[in-house]
């Protein structure tokens, strides 16, 4: 017996031994060659971030629709943000109860693309997203572990409540960018009823705080682009206003590069995390750039503000994930630095699929109004946040930080079409004749290489055919 022991305890230092040199021969084959069993190293040494942030808990925060419409037809239009009320009633609805149906159940017909803009024509109730989000992570929303949904994603979504007699079914159509995809949903008892989404126009006109908003095609045609006639805008009432703040942007006080200081901990502290005191700073004071690296991991920071990440080993060539396996590694990267932007909420703006992995761009965005930033005076198009995620790791990531503080109480501004287009012809009176709106929206407006605190004011953020304008809006005199 005790020789028995003897040999297993020879047997046990053996495995030990030897599973100690297989990890110290890859280590140093990393640093020459890269390490050839990867998923070992990654498993015992590295450190994502995934286990300091419950996804499950955050999830919803970056998956709700962009407005939420309530529309007779196109002259008479209520556009919701997360502001209103009801905005939260019929979404709640929508994603608790009938995403579920929609991604479980089969459609009763399929109609091609072009059936979306008809069906702007009747009196419903229309979801639109920033994106179109895949089936993997509208199956994870939606708590779902395994279905396979008719449609390829999800981009838009109406109800159309009078199309079915029976007050016990709601009629639905999905949009998918390819095709629309008609459903009949059963009105379940933890569902809102059928009456609630049928009143909802009559709600609306009985409410003194929302006027409704026309399709730009339909009021003023010369305007609009085309293909962009549907943009809502407030033309039937030339008094309308609306309350709304000044924000206060500036660099976070804990990234600002002193060129005449060598402390770099508060950085360390903010980007870094718990890799802090593994990577090697290098700083660049003629650049004003600061560097942290080892063999896997790049992280640089600009006097701008602007944050770049990079994972250096080449990408592996394997089986292309899903989209939302993708995401939880982008979600995880924002939210453990998320502080750092103060008031502002991160939205997701665009998905896209590159190779094995995926791409995600996100926005800011305050008191239901978009922050668009730009690295010139004409361009409103550059991301807050890009981020190239595998299903496994951060590949790459640019972020431009900065903290939004709204400022204490609000003032009165004109949101009008025609007094919007009075201050127009005051600042740029050629637009008018000579391009075409494809984006009008309400929001505010922050230049990247501006280093300095800044006061965002509400403006027109306007694209046409050509360019990009920011038009002030007027305040209301008290």
């Amino acid at each position: 017996m005790k020789r028995q022991r003897k040999e297993r305890l020879k047997s046990g230092i053996l495995i030990f031994l030897a599973f100690l040199c297989m990890v110290q021969i890859g280590i140093l084959w990393n640093q020459t060659q890269g390490f050839p069993f990867n998923f070992l190293l990654e498993a015992i040494f590295a450190d994502n971030g995934i286990d300091h942030v419950n996804v499950e808990q955050v999830k919803d925060n970056y998956f709700h629709p962009e407005n939420i419409t309530i529309m007779t037809d196109r002259f008479s239009q209520w556009v919701l943000n997360e502001q209103h009320f009801a905005y939260h009633v019929i979404w709640d609805d929508i994603r608790q109860n009938y995403l579920p149906i929609l991604c479980q159940s089969k459609p009763r017909r399929i109609y091609p693309a072009s059936m979306w803009s008809e069906l702007m024509d009747i009196s419903s109730i229309r979801i639109d997203f920033a994106v179109k989000y895949p089936n993997s992570m509208l199956l994870w929303f939606a708590g779902i572990k395994s279905a396979s949904p008719s449609f390829n994603g999800i981009r838009g979504i109406i109800i159309v409540p009078q199309e079915n007699v029976n007050i016990t079914v709601n009629t639905l159509y999905v949009y998918d960018e390819s095709s629309v995809y008609m459903y009949h949903a059963e009105i379940r008892d933890n569902m809102r009823p059928k009456a609630y989404y049928s009143g909802l126009a009559n709600e609306m006109r009985n409410q003194s705080g929302i006027e409704p908003m026309s399709a730009i095609g339909e009021a003023f045609p010369d305007f609009a682009d085309p293909a962009h006639e549907d943009i809502p805008i407030y033309a039937m009432d030339p008094d309308v206003t609306q309350s709304m703040q000044i924000l206060s942007a500036r660099i976070p006080g804990s990234l600002i590069l002193d060129p005449e200081s060598d402390d770099l901990e508060s950085i360390q502290e903010s980007i870094l995390l718990t890799q802090k005191d593994s990577l090697l700073a290098m700083r660049d004071k003629t650049e004003n750039i600061v560097v942290f690296s080892d063999l896997e991991n790049v992280y640089q920071l600009n006097a701008y503000g602007v944050l770049e990440y990079k994972y250096l080993p080449p990408e592996q060539k394997t089986d292309p994930g899903d989209a939302k396996s993708s995401f939880v590694q982008a979600l995880s990267f924002i939210e453990l630095r998320k502080d750092l932007v103060g008031d502002a909420e991160i939205v997701l703006k665009d998905i896209r699929q590159e190779g094995n992995a995926f791409v995600f761009t996100f926005g800011y965005r305050y008191g239901g109004m978009d922050i668009l930033l730009s690295d010139a005076d004409n361009d409103m198009t550059a991301p807050a946040i890009r981020i190239k995620t595998s299903s496994d790791r951060i590949l790459e990531c640019r972020w431009v930080i900065r903290e939004f503080r709204g400022n204490p109480g609000y003032r009165t501004y004109s949101v009008s079409f025609i007094d919007m287009l009075d201050r127009i012809n005051e600042n740029h009176p050629s637009l008018l004749w000579f391009e075409k709106f494809r984006s009008i929206r309400m929001g505010y407006h922050l230049i990247i290489t501006d280093i300095s605190d800044k006061r965002l004011y509400p403006s027109w953020l306007i694209i046409t055919d050509k360019a990009s304008y920011r038009v002030p809006v007027g305040e209301m005199e008290d």
